[in-house]
């Protein structure tokens, strides 16, 4: 076997794993969490599986980094809680700059109207803190 064959072959290899990981290189997640422990949490959980992970403790951060990587971006997790800004806000941001961006949201809350107000807006998830990492990977997963 030649050395070029056995590149593609192990190129051939992590494209297959990363497909049946219904990941690609451009699988990247922000996290917008002021939490830090739980954002650290969810970091590491995603990165385990393979996804690239942003975050940011902030409102005003996640905006940043939003605009900065949005053409990598597949799904944002989002606390809606945040010391500086609205959540609900920042979700219709990015709604309306990515239609099919995946947006999860976090909440300690479980206010119907709220929710049933992010559901007209087109998030993927609503999950109640404390949430299951498990739950919250099932979604990112299908999203990706």
């Amino acid at each position: 076997m030649t050395k070029h064959s056995q590149s593609s072959s192990d190129n051939s290899k992590v494209l297959k794993n990363k497909l049946m990981n219904g990941m690609n290189e451009n699988s990247h997640v922000l996290v917008i969490e002021d939490d830090y422990d739980l954002l650290f949490m969810i970091k590491k959980l995603l990165e385990i599986k393979g996804f690239t992970v942003l975050t940011a403790l902030t409102g005003k951060e996640g905006k940043r980094k939003f605009r900065k990587y949005s053409k990598q971006i597949r799904s944002v997790i989002l606390d809606l809680s945040l010391p500086d800004q609205d959540g609900k806000k920042i979700c219709q941001e990015f709604r309306k700059k990515l239609p099919r961006l995946s947006i999860i949201i976090t909440t300690g809350s479980e206010d119907q109207a709220q929710k049933a107000e992010l559901d007209q807006i087109g998030i993927n998830a609503y999950l109640r803190k404390p949430f299951d990492l498990n739950e919250l990977l099932k979604f990112i997963s299908s999203s990706n």
